[in-house]
């Protein structure tokens, strides 16, 4: 049997972050290697290049859930702000600690011990893991075909929910906001045209009258800026400027990205990432029978639940894991270990219930 904990500390000693393809490969072979260590015969797949992906199979077959697990992890950042290495992987009083702990790799080996236990007692399941998830679902998106040949009970994505069941969330639309001018040099201003005092011009008012929409589940959509860079050098007016826009959507982004590219001071509008919202039934037999409760609130974050709800409709889709959601991309990111065990063995009830 793996020990999720040995295992949740192996990969945060592993850096995988966002557009890492070495690392999350290494994440993704390390986590084949100790299940095949303890499963001979189970089918392990890959595939996606530099955004690889990796399916482990286990069981004689028939409909089985999947767990799936993303292998990148958002950056350190500055380490000195860490009071532990943030890739030591260190467990104390009742916690492991470092950078993916909760987000997601503590959720990652939580569902591969369990794959290990049901295939030991003859259950069927399959544990998907993933690349790129934080900058957009990218490696997701290359599922599409494998996720298509699969006989799925249900899609379990072990992200941070506190142990409870949730079973939507908003979309994400990311735009590139383009505004543009004419260079002159900086002592001559009303030679140019400045295309930053152009956008920054046009930001304010735009986002205050984006025609956001409110789902009763989902809740209200957000519009927030989250980069501004333009020019090239003081002394030069700037011919251009870039923003980037962050919205949480409920709903078709048309109208959304209709409102930017209609707006004066915007030159062109660049759709940087489109992800529609998760939503699943509550009331669906899978839901229903899990062992857990589950909240109708959505999550906060988007998952790779977008992107495999899309290639598979007809599949329910939930957001399950070990951790607290506050914890995620944070410094000094821990995880409470009796989450990580209880989702190991609540995991495990799942696929040996044959759900």
């Amino acid at each position: 049997m793996i020990d999720p904990l040995t295992l949740a500390s192996d990969l945060i000693r592993i850096p995988s972050p966002s557009a890492d393809g070495d690392g999350m490969r290494a994440v993704q072979r390390h986590v084949a290697e100790v299940v095949r260590e303890h499963v001979p015969d189970a089918r392990i797949r890959t595939g996606g290049e530099e955004r690889p992906w990796t399916l482990l199979t286990v069981g004689p077959g028939g409909p089985a859930p999947l767990f799936a697990c993303h292998t990148d992890t958002v950056p350190v950042g500055d380490a000195q702000r860490w009071s532990r290495d943030p890739l030591g992987g260190d467990q104390e009083e009742g916690l492991l600690h470092g950078r993916g702990s909760v987000d997601m790799k503590g959720g990652l080996a939580a569902a591969a011990a369990a794959l290990v236990r049901a295939a030991t007692e003859g259950a069927s399941g399959h544990l998907l893991l993933t690349a790129d998830e934080e900058i957009g679902s990218l490696g997701a998106q290359r599922t599409g075909g494998i996720l298509a040949e699969l006989d799925l009970s249900g899609i379990i994505i072990p992200e941070a929910t506190g142990l409870s069941v949730r079973c939507s969330h908003r979309g994400a639309c990311w735009l590139r906001l383009i505004s543009r001018g004419r260079a002159a040099h900086g002592s001559a201003p009303e030679r140019g045209v400045n295309a930053v005092l152009r956008l920054a011009g046009a930001l304010g008012p735009a986002a205050a009258s984006v025609p956001l929409r409110r789902d009763e589940v989902l809740g209200a959509e957000t519009a927030s800026i989250g980069t501004f860079d333009g020019g090239d050098a003081t002394n030069i007016v700037p011919a251009t400027a870039v923003a980037t826009l962050d919205q949480r959507t409920i709903a078709d982004s048309a109208p959304l990205l209709a409102h930017w590219r209609a707006v004066d001071g915007i030159d062109e509008v660049e759709t940087i990432l489109d992800l529609a919202a998760l939503r699943t039934d509550p009331d669906h037999p899978f839901v229903r029978e899990l062992p857990a409760l589950a909240d109708p609130s959505p999550v906060t974050y988007f998952t790779d639940g977008s992107v495999m709800q899309g290639f598979r409709p007809d599949v329910p889709v939930v957001v399950w894991g070990p951790g607290d959601p506050t914890q995620m991309h944070s410094v000094d990111e821990h995880l409470e270990i009796d989450q990580l065990t209880e989702a190991a063995d609540l995991f495990a009830q799942v696929l040996l219930s044959g759900r």
